[in-house]
């Protein structure tokens, strides 16, 4: 099996992650009444959508968060083919 690369993973979580903010904040801008909007200021504090400075704070913290999840997901998916391997065996890895 092969294993997942970090850096590659990171950026494109990474960049997921920033569209998805940046997604949020325009839906933010054109309906300011939805109540989903909360979740913005709680993911990211001190966070105001008004200005500037916010929202590149947004765009960092968003890919701060995006190398977080790819970091301990990419850990993960290396560590899981030598965990099972004494359980499975060798054979039964190199089946699938």
């Amino acid at each position: 099996m092969t294993k997942l690369a970090y850096v590659r993973t990171m950026f494109a979580t990474c960049m997921l992650f920033q569209v998805i903010y940046v997604m949020c904040v325009v839906l933010w801008l054109a309906f300011p009444d939805l109540k989903g909007h909360a979740l913005l200021p709680a993911l990211f504090p001190n966070f105001n959508l008004i200005t500037v400075g916010s929202f590149i704070y947004g765009l960092v913290a968003s890919m701060v968060y995006g190398w977080i999840v790819a970091i301990i997901f990419v850990f993960f998916f290396n560590l899981w083919p030598r965990a099972i391997a004494p359980v499975l065996g060798r054979r039964m890895l190199q089946r699938s």
